[in-house]
């Protein structure tokens, strides 16, 4: 007030200097604010006189100070939120929390949580696993594999899936989104009513719970979302599989655009590419596992480890190397999955002799290999199986030569670094590794797009199709007329 009014007053003083009377109309002006020179100049005077700083003469800083204490941002607007990522927010947060109870029907009070409503499964250490994970500089980050830990409990715990273990597979990766996959194996399977048939010329599929569909796979888009249940695979989506490379979409029920044409949607496209991934690079240290017949010569042949309750009498033990370093070799590995077939089969299917001769005609099997379970990884490189050892041929030298089927690592390079990680790479399928650390404590984890790292060759076009004959027309000209 004092500045206003001492600037009023000189300005009645010199209110008859007419160049005077100009300066000021010219300080008077406003911008679209409703701003002037005039008003900003009282206001770093009223600002000295009441402030009264040492430094006075420092009028632009001052000026400045005080323009900005008038200044008044706009709100920010407000951004709509997606609707898919509340979904995936308030699944995730409720992934983490504790399970709703249930609500008793006759007290209305909630029912106590009981282990005989759980379903009893087991399950690997994830958050142990992932540690080793991050060692090594694989996988998934510890904040993500601790989600992964609370999906496996909630499927292994649901009473419904009956799951015996549950086991995570890896993370398949898409272009619109990404599939966190989980191989179960179910404790009894129920029959399917109907039975589903197979089409005439067409080669069976393997039974729920053997070779091929050993195992089921559940799949989420989201940690926290809800479970989807994979069919089983068919030998025709394994063969088709290897003809194409097509990236994931994200969506279970796309369809699959290839040639030659794709028997199924992304569902089942995903399903052939986990069981072919888990054939060639699920692994375990040579000697963990050793296969045991129960019974007689006919009785069945499953993996154990042995010294395991119920298998103490079973030889020879597993023993550790020595030196760590010798775990990066493959030759200290095995296959611990069966071999998936040509045929799409991990057992081949011969045609019945007393098979309809009115029907198709069944293809015979394509003569093929038939490694031994558990075989060590150092014959991969120079194998014949489809989905093991065919590498990307290198140029070295001017000639083609196969790369190493396996690479590995450690968590250190440094000499006499004490509990080390070792971790060994497919070079065939990229994203699949195993780790191992002395214990012996082992993982699998497959992270990556689900495409084998070969050659492409595209399936040529079929056969032109021959012309077809003539056939012959009655002429319209009139018969030739009687001499």
């Amino acid at each position: 007030v004092i500045a206003r009014g001492q600037v009023g007053t000189t300005v009645a003083m010199a209110s008859e200097d007419p160049k005077l009377q100009e300066a000021i109309a010219f300080l008077q002006k406003t911008n679209l604010n409703g701003e002037s020179v005039y008003e900003q100049l009282a206001k770093v005077v009223g600002k000295v006189l009441d402030e009264k700083p040492e430094d006075a003469v420092d009028l632009l800083e001052t000026s400045v100070i005080a323009k900005k204490t008038a200044f008044k941002p706009a709100d920010p607007p407000l951004m709509a939120a997606d609707p898919k990522n509340v979904a995936t927010a308030v699944a995730l947060k409720e992934l983490y929390c504790a399970p709703k109870r249930e609500i008793d029907p006759e007290s209305g009070e909630p029912i106590e949580p009981t282990e005989e409503l759980l379903n009893e499964f087991e399950s690997e250490d994830i958050v142990g696993d992932a540690t080793m994970y991050q060692a090594v500089g694989l996988g998934l980050s510890l904040s993500e594999m601790y989600g992964v830990m609370l999906a496996v409990k909630r499927l292994g715990e649901e009473p419904k899936r009956n799951c015996g273990s549950v086991r995570f597979f890896g993370k398949v990766l898409g272009t619109n989104g990404d599939y966190y996959v989980f191989e179960t194996s179910i404790k009894e399977h129920e029959p399917e009513d109907p039975p589903p048939e197979t089409p005439a010329g067409e080669i069976p599929p393997e039974p729920a719970g053997e070779g091929s569909n050993e195992y089921t796979y559940f799949v989420c888009s989201h940690l926290g979302g809800a479970f989807v249940r994979l069919p089983d695979v068919t030998p025709k989506a394994v063969v088709a599989a290897r003809k194409i490379k097509k990236y994931f979409t994200g969506d279970l029920d796309a369809p699959v655009w290839s040639y030659p044409p794709f028997p199924g949607n992304e569902a089942m496209y995903l399903r052939a590419q986990i069981g072919r991934i888990a054939s060639a690079t699920v692994v375990c240290p040579a000697g963990y596992l050793v296969v045991h017949q129960e019974g007689d010569a006919e009785g069945p042949k499953k993996l154990v480890i042995p010294g395991s309750e119920g298998y103490e009498e079973v030889e020879p033990k597993y023993e550790e190397k020595e030196d760590l370093q010798e775990m990066r070799e493959p030759v200290n590995w095995s296959h611990r999955y069966r071999y998936l077939k040509k045929q799409g089969r991990v057992e081949t299917y011969e045609p019945p002799d007393d098979a309809d001769p009115e029907a198709a005609p069944v293809d015979p099997p394509e003569p093929d290999v038939d490694p031994e379970l558990l075989s060590t990884l150092d014959g991969d490189t120079e194998s014949e199986c489809v989905d093991w050892g065919s590498c990307v041929m290198e140029e070295i030298d001017g000639s083609a030569q196969k790369q190493p089927a396996w690479t590995s690592c450690t968590s250190s390079n440094v000499v006499g670094v004490k509990n080390q990680t070792v971790a060994i790479k497919s070079m065939v399928w990229p994203g699949a590794f195993a780790v191992y650390q002395p214990g012996p404590k082992f993982s699998n984890c497959y992270v990556g797009y689900g495409i084998k790292n070969a050659p492409y060759v595209p399936a040529p076009p079929p056969a032109v199709m021959t012309e077809a004959d003539e056939i012959p027309k009655e002429s319209d000209a009139l018969p030739p007329k009687a001499e």
